[in-house]
C-alpha cells in the first residue's frame, strides 16, 4: 500500500475535515429549524385565532406578531447562509484534496485506480452530509387571514327590548390576523424521514430508502476500494461484475430522493391555505454524491483495463 501513501494521508486529513465541517454545518441548521419552527409556534393558529385579545378591536397584537415574524426570518437566513459558507468551504477543502492528489499521481501507472478512490472518497463525504442535512422544507399558512363577522339585532323583536323602539342593529365586524398564520411546518432529513415512513406504517418504502442511501452506497464504496486496491486479483474480476450490474440500477438513487421529496410535499397538503416548499442543503449534496458516485465508475473501468 505503499504507492497509495500520499493518498491515504491526505484522506485522513480531508475527512477529519469533513467530520469537523459537517459538526458545524449541522449545527448551523438545526438552529435555521429551531428559529424556523419558533414562527411557526409563535404564529400558530391556535396561539393567534383563540386568543381574545387579538380580536379587540384597534388591538396591536398582530403588528408585534408581524415584527417577530420578521425579526426571526432574519434570524433564520443567517444560519442557512452560514451553512452555505461552511458547505462551499469544505467544498474548496475537497476539491484541493481531488487537485494535490491528481498533482501526485497523474504520472503514476496506478493514477486510474488513485482517481477512482478520489470519486469514492469524495462521493461518500457528501453522503456523509447529505443523509443528516434537511432536503426540503414544507409550510401551510394564512397571510393577513381576515374573518367578516356580520353582527345582526332586531331589537324590536325582542320581548325585552321591543317597547323602546330601538329597531334593528346592523354591523358587519372585520378582523385581520396580520402576517401570517402558521398550520404546518416541517423540516426533515433523510434519517428523520425513514423514521416519519417507519412510523407511519409506509415500511416497503422506509427499506427502499436506507437500502438504496445507505447499504447500497457503502457496499458500492468498499467494494470500489477493494477493486481498486487489487484490480489484476480474480476476486476483484468478480467483484467488479456484481458492481456493474447493479450500476444498472444506480439511478434508484435519483428515484429514491424523488420519492422522498414527493411523499413529503404532498402527505402534508391542506387545501385552503397557502403553501410553500424548497428544497433545502440536503438535497444538493445528496445530487453531487450520486453525480461523484456515476463517475467513479468510470476509473473503474479504466482501472480494469475495460475501457469501452
Amino acid at each position: 500500500m505503499k504507492k497509495f501513501g500520499a493518498l491515504l494521508i491526505s484522506t485522513v486529513v480531508v475527512f477529519a475535515g469533513v467530520v469537523l465541517f459537517s459538526i458545524l454545518i449541522t449545527n448551523q441548521l438545526r438552529e435555521y429549524r429551531a428559529t424556523k419552527e419558533q414562527i411557526a409556534s409563535e404564529l400558530n393558529f391556535e396561539n393567534r385565532l383563540m386568543n381574545a385579545l387579538e380580536w379587540i378591536p384597534g388591538n396591536t397584537i398582530g403588528e408585534d406578531k408581524v415584527k417577530i415574524w420578521q425579526d426571526l426570518e432574519v434570524k433564520s437566513k443567517i444560519y442557512y447562509k452560514n451553512a452555505l459558507i461552511l458547505s462551499l468551504i469544505l467544498t474548496a477543502w475537497i476539491l484541493a484534496y481531488v487537485i494535490l492528489n491528481n498533482l501526485i499521481y497523474r504520472k503514476k501507472e496506478h493514477k486510474y485506480q488513485v482517481y477512482g478512490m478520489l470519486m469514492i472518497f469524495c462521493s461518500m463525504a457528501y453522503l456523509f452530509l447529505a443523509v443528516q442535512s434537511p432536503f426540503l422544507e414544507v409550510m401551510a399558512y394564512n397571510k393577513d387571514l381576515t374573518f367578516n363577522v356580520p353582527v345582526d339585532v332586531n331589537f324590536d323583536e325582542n320581548a325585552l327590548t321591543g317597547s323602546f323602539g330601538w329597531g334593528e342593529f346592523n354591523y358587519n365586524y372585520e378582523q385581520v390576523f396580520e402576517g401570517r398564520v402558521y398550520y404546518l411546518y416541517q423540516n426533515k432529513s433523510v434519517v428523520e424521514l425513514i423514521k416519519l415512513l417507519y412510523v407511519g406504517g409506509n415500511f416497503v418504502v422506509a427499506i427502499l430508502v436506507v437500502a438504496m442511501t445507505l447499504i447500497f452506497p457503502i457496499f458500492k464504496f468498499i467494494s470500489s476500494i477493494i477493486i481498486l486496491s487489487s484490480p489484476h486479483k480474480k476476486s476483484s474480476h468478480k467483484l467488479y461484475k456484481v458492481i456493474k450490474n447493479l450500476g444498472k440500477w444506480s439511478m434508484i438513487d435519483v428515484f429514491t430522493a424523488a420519492i422522498f421529496l414527493a411523499y413529503f410535499a404532498f402527505s402534508n397538503m391542506r387545501l385552503g391555505v397557502d403553501t410553500s416548499s424548497s428544497t433545502l442543503i440536503g438535497t444538493y449534496f445528496f445530487l453531487i454524491f450520486v453525480a461523484l458516485s456515476i463517475n467513479s465508475g468510470q476509473y473503474l473501468k479504466k482501472a480494469m483495463g475495460q475501457v469501452e
